[in-house]
């Protein structure tokens, strides 16, 4: 084995996250490590393969730094033989070929930090408020200086008493769960690998079918997947009452967007609230702009300062336990922790650096 020498990481870049990725790139290179970027982001990509300058730059790297918006594949991971882990500062790694990765002795790290998924289920509980509540319509009536709504008229509705659907249980829709329990709703969970001696209070599992056909608010909280694109789509819509809402904050790929926009368009359900799209950020041309029964948000609704703050911590800390030998503190293949010793075991030593390890 050689001396220690320099470690080197390879970063993305990201239109929309730049500014958290540039704070992580400074923080790294204030620790001695050498960080090359990737090309230029711009919207609407998501390039399934690197240009062979920056792959090359890749294949030198001991850790990748990746997004939602970069593709991270099986083939790419393949070809760098020194790679030790790839680290997406946010929460979503459905970039990254995670079976791949695991098979080679990749570890995956991300955002999973406390910040990022209950701001995420604070926004979502947000979202489900100002829909039964109709707060854009309320705003209106005092800003066109319209009447108070005759009684007959009045469109607001309580949660309570309400069921709520969740999809996906893991941290964003435990926490949302959580945060429900105080409104008397009755929450329905759709989460096919959920162990069901550990929900959280007042949850049930059941098919999907049933709680898009019971549900009188749908939250997606997904972790987008190969096998669940498009989990909500023309079919799964149809089941939904014309009363009810749908809330996604989740990927814009859990939507079947062409289909959602029919069915709002055509009022089958009442509305919608979503800040995550197909295409970020949303087109201007988008139909989804021109709708008066959806919220709009540009893939920022729990984008906190806290959360900002805690995702710029976690990936340097990420980046620092790797670089130590050490799993990363939030780590979506943890099984993976046999092969990627072995395949560590025999590759040069990384120079450390003094960092706290977070608790």
């Amino acid at each position: 084995m050689s001396d220690s020498r320099t470690p080197r990481v390879f970063a993305v870049q990201d239109h929309m996250l730049e500014p958290l990725f540039a704070g992580i790139v400074q923080d790294l290179e204030r620790k001695g490590v050498d960080v090359t970027r990737g090309p230029p982001s711009k919207p609407g990509d998501k390039p399934g393969v690197l240009p062979a300058p920056y792959l090359d730059q890749m294949k030198h790297a001991d850790v990748a730094m990746f997004s939602s918006r970069a593709l991270c594949t099986g083939e790419m991971l393949a070809a760098c033989s020194r790679l030790r882990a790839v680290v997406n500062p946010t929460i979503g790694v459905e970039t990254v070929d995670l079976a791949a990765a695991s098979e080679l002795g990749i570890l995956v790290g991300n955002g999973s930090t406390p910040e990022n998924y209950i701001g995420m289920a604070e926004a979502a509980l947000m979202f489900m408020l100002n829909l039964s509540y109709g707060l854009r319509t309320s705003e209106q009536h005092l800003r066109e200086n319209r009447p108070r709504p005759a009684p007959d008229q009045v469109h607001a509705r309580t949660l309570r008493g309400k069921r709520i659907g969740i999809l996906g249980l893991g941290n964003i829709g435990r926490s949302l769960a959580r945060l429900l329990q105080p409104f008397d709703v009755e929450v329905l969970a759709y989460s096919p690998h959920a162990d069901p001696g550990s929900l959280p209070a007042g949850v049930r599992l059941a098919p999907l079918d049933e709680v898009m056909a019971q549900a009188d608010l749908v939250c997606i909280c997904i972790a987008v997947t190969p096998q669940n694109r498009q989990l909500v789509n023309e079919r799964t819509l149809g089941l939904m009452k014309r009363s009810a809402y749908l809330v996604n904050v989740s990927r814009g790929d859990a939507i079947d967007e062409p289909a959602l926009v029919r069915v709002l368009q055509e009022r089958r359900i009442a509305g919608a609230a979503l800040d995550t799209f197909a295409r970020e950020p949303l087109p201007m041309e988008s139909p989804l702009r021109s709708l008066d029964n959806v919220i709009l948000t540009p893939h920022a609704v729990g984008y906190t300062r806290e959360n900002v703050d805690s995702l710029r911590a976690a990936a340097v800390e990420n980046i620092r336990r790797v670089v130590a030998g050490q799993p990363p503190l939030y780590c979506k293949n943890p099984g993976a922790g046999e092969k990627w010793a072995a395949r560590v075991a025999g590759m040069d030593r990384l120079r450390s650096w003094d960092a706290p390890a977070q608790s």
